[in-house]
């Protein structure tokens, strides 16, 4: 039997790659997105909509089996600058989903989160994955279904979003024969192809991956400086390091560096006895 699938955010870089292996599994898949797609409509159902309307959230989430959460506000800096609506989006955004999947008693929801939910860096976009995360938890813990969290590395492909660092490096080497980059390309990442992810997001569908988190990342590290070197070489461009201009909210080297503040613990010298303070709150009940 075909299994239905919904995937919330599925017009979006990482989704409609998603949707194409999907397909290649011969799933059923619709899209619910605020952007239209450009797949085969008769291939893929599309509804249009926002995941803040709980109403059409509802009925898609009733009507499939497999619930695919990849709607946000996924760049970084439109994230920070905006963090009102990327509060909504990406935190009461994710609550509704929820709230929906246990209304009406789905087995598993499979969230596209990113590794910046475990880095210090990263601002409102960083909490945002890191609150959806911990509200997935709990809302699979109390109301018993399962769930996978994929946080997504440095993902690069052809179809990549305007705001994608490779995309735009490559443009602009191409366009421009110049690539100018912020810092001085010591920084560290491991790039995974869009189609490899993609293919990750079905595989994790087997029962022995269920209530994990997983790190989507490439299998070797390499420093930007000597990608942007292969780039160059291929583009026929200039590399211009700026090491004056601020990557703000990006990671360096190690992405994982979130860790929860201790609280200093504080007490009062003379403090009220607990046997008074409860005598208190008893008398007043007594008048």
């Amino acid at each position: 039997m075909t299994k239905k699938v919904l995937i919330i955010g599925g017009s979006g870089f990482i989704g409609k790659n998603v949707v194409n292996s999907l397909l290649k599994k011969n799933f059923k898949v619709t899209v619910y997105d605020k952007k239209k797609i450009s797949f085969n409509l008769k291939l893929v159902k599309f509804v249009k909509g926002s995941i803040l309307d709980k109403k059409k959230l509802s009925k898609l989430i009733k009507a499939n089996e497999i619930i695919y959460h990849f709607a946000a506000i996924s760049d970084i800096k439109e994230a920070n600058k905006n963090t009102v609506e990327t509060i909504k989006q990406n935190i009461i955004g994710t609550v509704n989903i929820l709230d929906e999947i246990k209304k009406n008693k789905k087995k598993k929801i499979i969230f596209a989160s990113s590794i910046y939910a475990r880095s210090a860096q990263g601002g409102i976009y960083s909490i945002s994955k890191r609150a959806s995360e911990s509200l997935i938890d709990e809302y699979a813990r109390k109301f018993k279904f399962k769930f996978l969290i994929l946080r997504f590395g440095s993902i690069y492909g052809t179809g990549a979003n305007k705001f994608n660092p490779i995309n735009e490096i490559i443009k602009s080497a191409v366009k421009n024969k110049k690539i100018i980059r912020p810092g001085n390309g010591e920084e560290v990442r491991s790039y995974i192809h869009v189609k490899d992810a993609s293919k990750l997001c079905i595989k994790v569908l087997e029962k022995k991956y269920l209530n994990k988190y997983f790190n989507l990342i490439g299998e070797k590290k390499i420093r930007v400086k000597k990608l942007l070197h292969f780039i160059s070489k291929k583009t026929s461009s200039k590399i211009i390091y700026n090491p004056k201009i601020k990557m703000d909210y990006h990671y360096s080297v190690n992405p994982f560096t979130f860790k929860v503040k201790k609280g200093l613990t504080l007490i009062e010298k003379k403090p009220i006895k607990l046997s008074l303070g409860i005598t208190e709150i008893i008398n007043i009940f007594n008048k």
